[in-house]
């Protein structure tokens, strides 16, 4: 039986997907929503987000595939148990992701953001530097991302921790887990990113409390999620001088409205979700990997822990 996927996304993504399944996979059936004519066939949806009333539009639906490396934007509370859900590892988007936080971290370590702002006021000052072995990078979520920009932070010369949920290791990263150890990690950080997934144990949790058991004149990046962070309480923070600078790709509303205090402090760096973009080609060959797997029963890359939420 053939397998029928529907694929809910732009068009020139759908072309080159479409090619490599049919070249790859010539049995499968592709579909580019909204236009299916069989609702009953699709088996495997391919999206963002989800179709409204996907559950009763498509009956037969056994799996989906979130196109970025997270799923909270699917409502996993609400996507029947029997619906594998698999978020997808694509190398192109480990890459990027540890390219953009390579730039922002070297960024806050050459203060480039203070230079930036005296160019505003004309001031010709040179700041102190100091060896990246004296800038601790502090990792939250060492997952799939975390490891790779870890990594690619190690390479630049940085001493790096790293927490996680449960204990890991990873060569040249010191390692923390734990809601016990996280307070110890925060104070041996001073450039804090946040890659966390967002489950209810993340939601908030960069709030006054956890942000302040920063060293003074910490930083952040934040490219895990926006509802992980109090933006209030980093705005208070910036404002007293406790934290220096923060890199910002994720919003809890986005686009982030143009009302909001976090475009016009000086010392926030807004960036509108682009830290790591899914690429077709590297993607598409994860998508057409895992179809396989699906069509031989086999346990497929990715696949959501519903207990864990990722």
């Amino acid at each position: 039986m053939a397998t029928h996927i529907l694929f809910r996304g732009p068009q020139d993504r759908n072309d080159c997907w479409r090619a490599m399944f049919a070249d790859a996979l010539p049995s499968v059936v592709w579909h580019h929503w909204p236009n299916v004519e069989d609702k009953a066939a699709i088996d495997v949806i391919i999206a963002w987000k989800l179709p409204r009333d996907y559950q009763q539009d498509y009956p037969n639906l056994r799996v989906i595939f979130s196109v970025g490396a997270g799923v909270d934007q699917l409502n996993l509370d609400t996507v029947p148990e029997h619906i594998k859900v698999v978020r997808m590892l694509d190398p192109g988007i480990a890459k990027g992701m540890a390219e953009f936080i390579a730039l922002h971290v070297l960024n806050i370590h050459r203060d480039t953001f203070h230079y930036i702002n005296a160019n505003k006021t004309a001031t010709w000052k040179q700041l102190p530097t100091k060896a990246t072995s004296q800038r601790r990078v502090g990792i939250l979520g060492l997952g799939t991302l975390g490891q790779v920009a870890a990594n690619s932070l190690l390479a630049l010369g940085f001493s790096v921790n790293g927490w996680s949920r449960s204990a890991k290791q990873l060569k040249g990263v010191r390692c923390f887990s734990g809601m016990e150890q996280l307070e110890e990690f925060l104070s041996q950080t001073d450039v804090l990113v946040s890659l966390l997934p967002l489950t209810i144990h993340t939601q908030g949790i960069l709030n006054n409390k956890t942000l302040s058991q920063l060293p003074q004149g910490a930083s952040i990046i934040n490219v895990g999620r926006g509802e992980q962070l109090v933006s209030q309480d980093l705005l208070t923070l910036l404002d007293k001088g406790h934290l220096s600078f923060a890199v910002l790709d994720v919003f809890d509303t986005e686009p982030l409205p143009d009302s909001n205090r976090l475009w016009q402090h000086p010392n926030v760096i807004v960036t509108p979700h682009i830290a790591a973009i899914t690429q077709d080609e590297s993607a598409g060959k994860v998508l057409v990997e895992n179809v396989q797997r699906y069509t031989k029963g086999q346990a497929m890359i990715g696949t959501v822990d519903r207990a864990v939420g990722y």
